[in-house]
């Protein structure tokens, strides 16, 4: 029985012995294949519209702004282009201030952007749109009604031309980064003054200057809209008042704002060859 024992004993110390000097389970060494780690892309390489981007709009300036004469009375050319805005792929959200006020001329939205609520929302805007000069032209129509001449709009011009730049040089001190869209103004009395060339003249210098204007600043795209509203063929674009466009007249506005802002794109909201690009990747 002794003897039984000792040779079970002997047995297992038999291999437990084997078991240390040639091991049942070895660990080897990481394969290079384990040892591979993943190339992540740098955020700073990716292309644009690689991530969707939140855009907060900011839209400011006079009545086409605030969007008077527009009969559904969700705010003239603004709500069309915020649509837009929101459709591009590489847009996530759309945040819009509206900020248009009725009657305002560059002195008085140069008075606005120095009001701390107003200069804090377009110091947050990544678009910023703009409306003004309509109202300028119109001041020297009610000063001069009676006596009026091209030479009363060309010495008003000159004055217009410096409270523009001041304003756009406002803008971009407030927002060193958001791209500016200037849009124009047309002839409110195209149809019902139709025989009154001078006013043409006159609108068309104005905003000539204006788009001169926009293009000495970095950042800012001047949109055209006076051809809009001088097409014989489109007669129906103004409101009741038979001044500001109605929903039509706004709606053909957002579709040509559109279109510059697919030609000159803001930094952060790629073209479709971009966009398209950054979806293959």
């Amino acid at each position: 029985m002794h003897k039984y024992k000792l040779y079970i004993v002997l047995m297992i110390c038999t291999v437990l012995l084997s078991a240390c000097s040639s091991p049942v389970f070895s660990f080897r060494a990481p394969s290079e294949a384990s040892e591979k780690k993943l190339d992540l892309i740098d955020k700073s390489h990716l292309p644009k519209g690689f991530f969707p981007v939140d855009l907060n709009v900011v839209a400011i300036g006079d009545s086409l702004t605030e969007g008077v004469g527009d009969s559904s009375k969700k705010g003239g050319y603004v709500p069309y282009v915020v649509k837009f805005l929101s459709q591009q792929r590489s847009v996530d959200n759309v945040r819009v201030s509206n900020l248009g006020k009725r009657g305002n001329r560059t002195d008085q939205l140069l008075a606005r952007l120095d009001q701390e609520e107003i200069g804090a929302k377009v110091s947050r805007g990544d678009v910023i749109f703009v409306t003004i000069g309509g109202n300028d032209i119109m001041k020297v129509v009610k000063n001069f009604f009676y006596n009026i001449s091209v030479e009363a709009f060309d010495k008003e011009q000159a004055k217009y031309e410096f409270r523009l730049n001041r304003v756009l040089n406002k803008i971009r001190s407030l927002n060193p980064n958001a791209h500016i869209y200037l849009i124009g103004f047309y002839n409110p009395f195209f149809h019902s003054l139709n025989s009154v060339q001078e006013i043409n003249t006159v609108v068309s210098q104005w905003n000539q200057a204006s788009e001169r204007i926009a293009n000495r600043h970095k950042g800012v795209t001047y949109v055209k809209v006076e051809d809009i509203f001088s097409n014989p063929k489109e007669d129906k674009l103004l409101g009741k008042d038979q001044f500001h466009p109605n929903k039509k007249g706004y709606q053909l506005m957002a579709d040509r704002i559109n279109f510059y802002v697919k030609q000159d794109p803001p930094d952060n909201l790629p073209t479709h060859e971009e966009n398209d690009e950054a979806t293959a990747k």
